[in-house]
């Protein structure tokens, strides 16, 4: 509708308010605004108009969708063409897998006897932390998926011409004969072809002669091959069994050590898309207010970074969903060591669940299922972000999913956890205050260990000017950690004074 109360669609009784909203805005070249609007708009309504504002909205929702990594935590895999996913970014890993198995993945794993089940065992933790992307299959997206998209599927679903012989037939090429499993979704069948040649096990064979009978429900990835107005047809590259939280909780309960087991519960282990809705949860509690300021660790692959890049995508990303008026936050860097044969730390799903189950709640992108994964495969890097409104962290994390190829995701953190503060109780280093940087630095930075002066890294300083995306760089003083420096300090000072006399230390 126009803005003015004279122009094509006008409505002189709304609002200026609604003229102006983001729902009656639609964006055109110059050439389609003068078709649209010609003889004051009379071949577009306002209800075609909408209409294809809103098919438009869909279609780039599902597109943006496509740059988000999909996981998922899996009791099964049962089907995986390894050929066909070595050829996703980062699928190269399924490979080498099976080769490090004995396998050949040139080859279906029908004949390699029991190579297949040992090798999926050792490839399934790969699809908790696996960064493949794909469009979530669903009611919302529905009309916006074309040929050409990987699309995620996850439904109970029933299987189709599938066969009880041990030695799978060769494809026909036609989807009335070739086994697939179909679901119904908003009116449509979609239909999900697999080559059984490459099932991972006779049991994954069984349950699909099962499913042809009963629903089960399989997830996994595909491309979409064709799609129509009565059906979507995908040819699969892998699926399997998604894992309930009630399995989840109770491999833990046998698996798990330490106090941790005593602290989880069934609903501490959901898990599903990581990029369905919003991409998070808070673990069950009531959400606070979006304005509340927290504070947030994002996990990175630190064998995947370049030194600086953390902070580099960390700040960009900042700089994109933080407002610049209300930008005031603090930025610290560090990793996380999780190797209890080095540490003496408990297992990383304990870890995991230490991070994330129990009270008080958290905001996390990660199961507890998919961070044990990550800590026990991934040397993981972090950037302890405080200042962040918890309503920004969905839009945070989003952008570092689209932007980052090493980030893993992210969690609120809060200091009352021991966990926590075992791991993320780490000065600042930056603050980003509006479009400046300040580089933060302590008393014991500035002074040194020996009372002589000015030990900060002055290369750090040009370095940054250098990105030339910060208005100025400057160095700050931490004095809240110059504080604590100063007392650590008088107390070294008074535990040497007592060494060497002890009633004159006791007097100062």
């Amino acid at each position: 509708m126009a803005l003015s109360d004279h122009g094509p669609r006008a409505d002189p009784t709304l609002p200026i308010e609604a003229r102006n909203a983001a729902s009656n805005l639609l964006l055109l070249c110059s050439t389609c605004h003068d078709i649209v609007d010609k003889n004051n708009g009379a071949a577009y309504t306002v209800e075609e108009l909408s209409r294809l504002k809103a098919e438009h909205e869909t279609w780039t929702a599902a597109l943006r969708k496509a740059g988000q990594a999909w996981r998922m935590s899996y009791s099964s895999i049962d089907y995986l063409n390894v050929p066909r996913v070595a050829m996703l970014p980062g699928g190269d890993v399924v490979q080498q897998a099976a080769r490090r198995a004995g396998l050949d993945p040139t080859r279906p794993f029908s004949g390699q006897g029991f190579a297949p089940g040992m090798f999926v065992g050792t490839v399934r933790p790969v699809f908790e932390s696996w960064r493949g992307h794909a469009v979530p299959l669903g009611e919302a997206r529905l009309d916006a998926i074309r040929q050409g998209m990987y699309v995620a599927f996850n439904a109970p679903m029933r299987s189709r011409n599938v066969s009880n012989r041990p030695f799978p037939r060769p494809l026909t090429g036609t989807w009335q004969d070739d086994p697939y499993l179909s679901f119904r979704l908003g009116g449509r069948t979609v239909m999900i072809r697999y080559d059984p040649q490459w099932l991972t096990t006779t049991t994954a064979g069984t349950d699909l002669v099962s499913a042809a009978a009963e629903q089960a429900t399989y997830a996994g990835i595909g491309l979409v091959v064709g799609e129509s107005a009565d059906a979507i047809r995908i040819s699969a590259l892998f699926f399997g069994k998604p894992q309930t939280a009630e399995g989840a909780f109770m491999k833990y309960v046998i698996q798990g050590e330490g106090e941790t087991v005593g602290m989880v519960s069934v609903d501490d282990f959901e898990t599903g898309l990581s990029s369905h809705g919003a991409g998070s949860r808070l673990l069950g509690a009531t959400r606070d207010p979006s304005n509340d300021d927290v504070t947030v660790a994002l996990h990175f692959n630190e064998l995947e970074v370049d030194p600086g890049q953390i902070q580099r995508e960390t700040f960009r990303q900042l700089m994109r969903v933080v407002p610049e008026f209300r930008r005031d936050l603090t930025v610290a860097v560090g990793n996380l060591v999780t190797h209890s044969g080095l540490t003496g730390l408990p297992k990383p799903l304990d870890i995991a669940a230490a991070h994330l189950a129990g009270e008080p709640k958290v905001w996390s992108t990660h199961s507890i299922n998919a961070l044990g994964t990550l800590l026990a495969d991934v040397e993981v890097a972090f950037a302890v972000v405080r200042g962040v409104r918890r309503g920004q962290l969905d839009d945070l994390h989003q952008a570092l999913l689209a932007e980052s190829k090493s980030y893993l995701g992210a969690v609120e953190v809060n200091l009352r956890r021991p966990t926590h503060q075992r791991f993320y109780d780490v000065s600042p280093r930056y603050r980003l205050v509006e479009a400046d940087l300040r580089l933060l630095y302590s008393a014991k930075e500035y002074y040194g260990e020996l009372g002589d002066w000015d030990h900060r890294p002055h290369e750090l300083l040009d370095e940054w000017e250098s990105e030339e995306i910060f208005k100025s760089v400057a160095w700050e003083e931490d004095k809240e950690q110059s504080a604590t420096d100063e007392r650590q300090a008088e107390e070294e000072v008074s535990g040497w004074l007592a060494m060497m006399d002890p009633d004159q230390g006791a007097a100062d």
